[in-house]
């Protein structure tokens, strides 16, 4: 049994002995691959290594040789000092290292120190400076000849003379300059489209409308208004290429008037986009009076004494509830006007203001009238005692007109047999304004049968008017708006069954057609009491203003402005 055990031991520990000995020889074989393929690694980018070095080497060799030949040409060569004034010049020195006269030629410039002949410091002198020297030794005539020939075309060694500082300004571009046109929004048109046939880019005109909104709105711009555009532009008119891909010009500043008393204005800013400003304009208020003698018609005779045509319009309408135009004045009659005026800064006419007070003598009877608000906001004419001249309807809705027809019994002009005629007719020219007779609301604005176009207003006590063969309405009037005495509402012409343009015009009281002419209506309001005395102080200080108010004078056109001759 004990031997057995030996010889059992002994088995094992060769049999360990063999495995140790193989895991060596195979660590030993695998140590020395990864000995080799490192040492091959190594051995190739020591190969790139040393490649790498021998290029750059032979890179920089090249880059000495080209620098050499560059420069070798200009050996002996050395760029002489700028200053302000005169072109660069290459100074020549002779063999004794003095300069040879500061002749323009190519040759080399050194420090002004003696040198040995035929060299200069560090270069040696070339043939050209050797020949200049020669000519200096033979003279004048021979350095200028030298120069003649060396330097056919000096170029750009001439000297910057103002003459050549003139041509060369003259070839630069051309700076931009601000150009400022007037244009013209036409019936229909929008101010961008206004803007875009002016030569506007689309985008920039997007933008300058949306600026101006913060203070007008584009759409309350009518027909006619004039918009003032300036651009930058070059000197030939040639345009540039706009934000949108088009051809455009610069837009730099927009302005329009709305009104008088102000301008709005559209600029650009630095950075491109576009501001706006609202610039109020300072006038002054004087007053004018005016007075005459109607020998043909107010309008003609009232123009004649300086009176403005809306002053004479005014009038017209003061009187409008109690004088017929048309038949009830006649030569001989006379009239008066005070009215208040405003002035600009070089004192001249700007704008019209209210008639204060008139007196219109028809007949050989005085109609005095005063402007007067009792305080409680609604003003009117008032005469000498108090009343308000304001009838409940107006006389004739319509100025200027003649009496074409009367109210009753007639033979029709196109149906051809006798009709009764429940209205009033005045021929007047194509679109002449139509106003409403009283104060009250409109219940129908539209074509209607044989009366073609047709405004209805009922009025208070039963009371309603109506106006037929209109050419048109006027804005805003429809079925439902409330109107005012006064107010235009439409526009004569000959709509509907009708030989020419006229307005026919009736008015009914409770369902029943009246005679206009004939018609009585109530009077207006009368003062009393505390507003009776506040009246007639303002009568009394209204006469000394008059006493002290110049003349008006007839206003000349001049250049398309209004001026007047003289106060």
């Amino acid at each position: 049994m004990t031997d057995r055990k030996t010889g059992g031991a002994d088995g094992g520990d060769a049999a360990a002995a063999e495995s140790f000995w193989q895991r060596a020889r195979h660590n030993a074989q695998q140590s020395l691959k990864l000995y080799t393929s490192a040492s091959r690694l190594a051995l190739g980018q020591s190969r790139w290594i040393a490649a790498s070095a021998v290029l750059g080497t032979l890179s920089l060799a090249l880059v000495g040789v080209g620098v050499t030949s560059l420069v070798a040409p200009y050996e002996g060569v050395a760029t002489a000092s700028l200053t302000a004034d005169r072109a660069p010049r290459v100074i020549a020195w002779d063999a004794n290292g003095a300069p040879l006269r500061d002749k323009p030629v190519m040759m080399a410039a050194s420090e002004a120190t003696p040198l040995a002949a035929g060299e200069t410091k560090n270069h040696p002198v070339t043939e050209e400076a050797q020949a200049l020297a020669a000519a200096e030794a033979e003279g004048p005539e021979g350095v200028d000849g030298l120069r003649t020939a060396s330097i056919a075309d000096p170029g750009l060694f001439d000297p910057l003379t103002e003459e050549r500082l003139e041509a060369e300004a003259a070839s630069l571009p051309a700076v931009p300059q601000p150009v400022e046109t007037t244009v013209k929004l036409a019936s229909g048109e929008t101010l961008m489209e206004v803007l875009q046939d002016a030569g506007v880019d689309r985008i920039d005109a997007y933008h300058a409308v949306a600026a101006m909104t913060s203070y007008y709105s584009p759409r309350k711009l009518r027909a006619g208004q004039e918009i003032s555009l300036t651009f930058m532009e070059a000197p030939d008119g040639a345009v540039g290429e706009g934000e949108s891909g088009t051809a455009a010009k610069y837009l730099t500043a927009l302005a329009i008037e709305p009104d008088i008393e102000r301008t709005i204005e559209v600029t650009r800013n630095e950075d491109g986009s576009f501001g706006s400003q609202e610039i109020k304009h300072e006038f002054t208020e004087g007053f004018v009076r005016a007075a005459g003698t109607i020998n043909n018609s107010l309008f003609l005779d009232g123009e004649q004494a300086g009176v403005p045509a809306q002053i004479i319009v005014e009038l017209i309408r003061m009187y409008s509830y109690s004088v017929d135009f048309q038949r009830e004045i006649q030569p001989g009659d006379k009239f008066e006007v005070y009215f208040s005026r405003k002035f600009d800064e070089n004192e001249r006419p700007v704008k019209e203001g209210d008639v204060l007070y008139a007196a219109l003598t028809v007949g050989g009877k005085s109609h005095k009238l005063w402007r007067f608000d009792p305080g409680d906001g609604a003003w009117d004419y008032f005469d000498e005692n108090g009343q308000s001249m304001k009838k409940f309807l107006m006389k004739t809705p319509i100025d200027g007109a003649r009496i074409s027809s009367t109210y009753g019994l007639r033979r029709h002009p196109i149906l051809g047999y006798s009709k009764m005629h429940a209205g009033v007719d005045f021929a007047a020219p194509r679109g002449t304004p139509v106003y409403a007779a009283g104060d009250g609301t409109v219940t129908r604005a539209n074509r209607f049968g044989s009366f073609g176009n047709y405004v209805s207003i009922r009025h208070a006590n039963g009371y309603e008017t109506a106006y037929a063969h209109l050419n048109g309405f006027a804005r805003g009037i429809r079925a439902g708006t409330r109107v005012r005495q006064g107010q235009v509402i439409a526009y004569v012409g000959t709509t509907g069954r009708s030989t020419g343009p006229h307005l026919h015009y009736e008015v009914h009281v409770n369902g029943k057609k009246m005679n206009p002419l004939a018609l009585k209506v109530p009077t207006g309001r009368k003062l009393e009491g505390k507003q009776l005395a506040a009246f007639k102080e303002m009568r009394a200080a209204t006469a000394t203003q008059m006493a002290e108010a110049p003349l008006a004078t007839k206003v000349a056109q001049v250049d398309g402005e209004s001026v007047a001759d003289a106060n």
